[in-house]
Order: C-alpha cells, then structure tokens, then sequence
C-alpha cells in the first residue's frame, strides 16, 4: 500500500526551532517512528549557513548583531542564504526508498522538477538549472540542497516570494556601498522573486496549494494536511533545540575571517569593463563566492551566470579550463570579450 505523506506547516519560528524540528524528523525517521513528511517553514529573520560554512568567514556578523538577525546553521551544505518571513521554506523528510534510484544528484533533478511542476502552476516559466537551483530565464528563483542519514532522507527548498536585495548583499559580505549601481543591478538579473515575476505577491496558501500539486502529479504522492508533526517529532525537539543552540553547532565549522577576504578587480578589454568582486579562501586556493560585472554585452543573457556557478569553490589552477569549457559548451556570443579576459580579471582579483 502507498504511503501517505503528512503535510505540515509548522508557522513562522526563529531559526534554532526550525533547525531543531529537522534534526528531530530527521532522527525520528531513521528510526521507523514517523512516516514521510513534506514541510512547509516560516523564518524570522535570519542568516543560515550551509553545514560545511564558517559563519566568520561567510557573514558579516557586526551587521546581523546590529540589525538582530539571528545566525544559524542548516544540517543541509551548499552556500548561506537569507531568509525572512517573505520567503517560504519547503521540505521533505522521508525513508530513502519511497524516492527513485539514484545518486544525490539524480535524487536533486527528480525533486526539483516536481517542484518546478508545482511553480509553473502559478504562471512562472520555472526549470531546473543544475546542481540545485530553481530558475526563471536565468534568474535564480530557488535554492534547494538535501542530505542522507543513514536510510533517511532532509531536502529542502526555499521560494524568494518577495526580495530585498541590498540588504541580502549587506547580509552575505558583499556591502552595497562596495558595489556601484550597475553591479547591484546586475545581481537583480541573477536573482528574482514571485512579487517581481508575477507583478504582485501571491497568497502563501497559493503557492503552497502549487507546490503540492507539483509533488502529487510528479511522484503520484497521496498528500494529507495534518494540524501538527506527530508526537514522535516533539518528544526528540527539545533535545534537538539544546544541541542547535550549542556554541559547538554555530562553530563546528569556525575559520577566521581573514582567510576568506573580500577582492575586486576591474579589467578594460575589447568587449567592455569587465568586474570580478570575490570571496577567495587564502587558505583552499579557492573561489568561494564571486559575481561578475561591467558594461560589456554578451549572449545568451544568462551565459555569466551560468558561469559564475561553474566557478564556485574552484581552485585557482582550474580557473583556466573552467572557463574554456564554458565557452566551448555554451557556445558563447561575447563581443569581444574572450576565455583569457574573464581568467585574466580573476587573478587580478586575488593578487
């Protein structure tokens, strides 16, 4: 017999609680107490941090103490987002088995497109973008990461339904004040939200309603709506809500902010002003965050982005093929621009 999905929203929380409840389904799960559940989470604003990310190093810390956004660290990898009571969380948490075969990155494809299924529903053209993001003509709509614990299965997914960019930079170690206005325009081209897409900001019932029939007709899931996570979940949060608030969670991965410094460097070439601002890990050699600017042209419109991504945690001796094969593969129309120039800015950038 095919099992029921419990589906669940569990209200606008901070970001402890929140962190909390997955490690207690989670565990519960793993341990055969709980069938699958499919989420819907409400933060109060708050920076969270991929499992594998030093706050130090990824947030600007000074400001979120100022403006009291609470700092938090996911169970899930992938890079810090911003999150507030805008923006939807989803979720699913379930037996490894009940999903299709495959390794993480298959596993990451399949949910994501039942997702898309469930956006495109409210009349967004949503697709896939690999490894793990949710797009609309190449502008980055959701962000989704998942783990395995043993045979239980987090992933995980958030809907930008509103956005306020300058503070999301401010937030993330990339000030405005460091970005001129094409760059913060620029970013607007890269990232998007329901409110911008749709010209208004829907219900959150409504696009909690297309999200679920994204899942059901993907995956053929019987979905009910249940009032509250089943008692297993609570009897473990209170212990799962002691260890999330625990130094030692905040600061499993601690390194200090100076091995990660922000760089830019502008470049003057045959096809424009070419920018390149970075977080660069002096420690891994490594191109942790970047974001590329400038008044240059380039086709198709959503090729940089394309290859800001490929570029992510790439050490610096890689750089070199990594942006040939992105030429090559993409088939790329720059103006003049050329491989060596988007190399070249680069390693300005981290001399």
């Amino acid at each position: 017999m095919q099992k029921v999905w419990t589906v669940v929203d569990t209200g606008l929380r901070p970001a402890d609680e929140n962190i909390a409840i997955d490690q207690a389904i989670l565990r519960t799960t793993g341990e055969g107490l709980t069938g699958p559940v499919f989420r819907f989470l409400h933060f109060q604003e708050c920076a969270l941090l991929g499992y594998h990310q030093s706050a130090a190093q990824e947030l600007d810390l000074d400001f979120c103490r100022e403006q009291g956004i609470e700092v938090q660290r996911r169970m899930t990898g992938g890079g810090a987002i911003i999150f507030d009571p805008t923006h939807l969380g989803w979720e699913i948490v379930c037996p490894r088995d009940l999903l299709p075969a495959g390794d993480m990155t298959r596993l990451s494809e399949e949910i994501c497109e039942a997702a898309v299924l469930g956006l495109s529903a409210l009349g967004v053209r949503a697709q896939f973008r690999p490894r793990n993001d949710i797009e609309v003509e190449g502008r980055k709509l959701s962000g989704t990461g998942g783990i395995l614990d043993g045979k239980a299965l987090l992933f995980q997914g958030t809907v930008l339904v509103e956005l306020d960019i300058p503070r999301m930079l401010r937030v993330l170690r990339v000030p405005a004040e460091k970005l001129d206005a094409h760059a913060i325009a620029s970013v607007a081209e890269r990232v998007t939200s329901l409110r911008t897409l749709l010209g208004k900001t829907p219900a959150v019932e409504e696009v909690q309603s297309a999200l679920l029939s994204g899942f059901r007709e993907h995956f053929g899931w019987r979905m009910d709506w249940s009032a509250s996570l089943p008692d297993a979940v609570w009897d473990r949060f209170p212990e799962a809500l002691k260890t999330i608030r625990s130094a030692e969670w905040l600061g499993v991965q601690d390194r200090p902010r100076e091995e990660l410094p922000f760089r830019q460097a502008v470049l003057r070439t045959p096809g424009g002003t070419l920018r390149a601002n970075i977080l660069w890990d002096t420690f891994g050699k490594r191109i942790k965050q970047l974001h590329f600017s400038g008044d240059y042209f380039i086709q198709p419109r959503r090729a940089v982005v394309d290859l800001e991504a490929a570029l992510r945690n790439a050490h610096i001796q890689d750089v070199d093929g990594v942006v040939q094969a992105w030429f090559e593969r993409g088939q790329i129309d720059a103006f003049g621009l050329e491989p060596c120039h988007f190399v070249q800015v680069l390693r300005q950038a981290v001399a």
